[in-house]
């Protein structure tokens, strides 16, 4: 077997679909990715393919690293937005070798370099493969699904916009938490063709907004001001949307710490599916 790592950048999607594909078929949460879903997962969370590590055997991609990547001043986060080696190779040390690959160029990109990640929670061979790493738990991050029960309710003074975009200077005070990668600023405005937004105004006032997907049902933020809250302005975001799309919503990677965002998605009847762990690794 001859194996060597690259980077990702002269790989098509339809060799990446297949390798992630067959990478993920025995992963403890099965999906599956289409060439059009994993080439929106490529655009909207940032990820280089030239800054992103395969794992060769031969010519034929075995093993995969994709890295999602932003810049803020003299600071550089890169995000590991999917890990995967086919089962055929693995027990290969091939993650660690396209580790040992990445570091030294990841390193150069900043002054300050800050690596993150997900894993699902249970997931103990990967977990301790990534603290070998280097990495650490940060936080807890949970995914919600289902159908919200609908809201009958009517207040003449609650007024839902559809808008093109939000202004972040007003809506992030409301935040109680932190997105995670998938959730940023940053990626919903690379995805801007691809992601809506409701504002709600209480007499005439923003007091909450939510940004979805046009027609998946994922809903990437929802706040509501914390002057307004109780007023059932969240359920009236979340049910425009609903009404809009007709289908089931998907939530994923809330902020275990912010139990009034957590009790509100349960309130309404999502389901709390699995939980992920965040970690990260700060490189210098």
């Amino acid at each position: 077997m001859n194996v060597s790592i690259s980077n990702l950048k002269h790989i098509t999607i339809v060799e990446l679909v297949e390798v992630f594909n067959d990478s993920f078929s025995d992963y403890i949460l099965p999906f599956h990715l289409t060439e059009e879903s994993l080439s929106f997962k490529i655009n909207s969370e940032l990820i280089d393919l030239e800054l992103s590590v395969g794992a060769y055997d031969g010519a034929r991609l075995v093993g995969f690293m994709l890295t999602g990547v932003r810049r803020e001043g003299e600071e550089v986060y890169y995000y590991n937005a999917g890990t995967g080696v086919r089962p055929s190779h693995r027990g290969l040390r091939l993650v660690a070798l396209m580790y040992d690959y990445a570091l030294p160029i990841w390193e150069k990109g900043g002054k300050k370099v800050t690596l993150t990640l997900e894993v699902i929670k249970g997931n103990d061979k990967a977990i301790k493969a990534y603290q070998a790493q280097g990495y650490e738990i940060s936080r807890d991050l949970l995914c919600f699904k289902g159908d919200p029960r609908e809201v009958h309710y009517i207040d003449n003074n609650i007024v839902i916009k559809d808008v093109e975009e939000v202004c972040w200077n007003t809506v992030t005070p409301f935040w109680d938490i932190q997105p995670s990668w998938q959730n940023s600023i940053a990626v919903l405005n690379q995805a801007k063709e691809d992601v809506r937004y409701k504002l709600a105004e209480y007499n005439g006032e923003i007091v909450g907004y939510i940004a979805y997907h046009k027609s998946s049902g994922k809903v990437f933020q929802i706040a509501v001001s914390k002057a307004y809250r109780h007023k059932r302005i969240g359920r009236l975001l979340i049910n425009d949307v609903v009404n809009m799309l007709e289908k089931p919503l998907l939530v994923t990677n809330v902020d275990h710490r912010g139990s009034e965002v957590v009790d509100f998605l349960n309130k309404i009847g999502l389901e709390m599916y699995i939980t992920q762990h965040e970690m990260t690794k700060r490189v210098k």
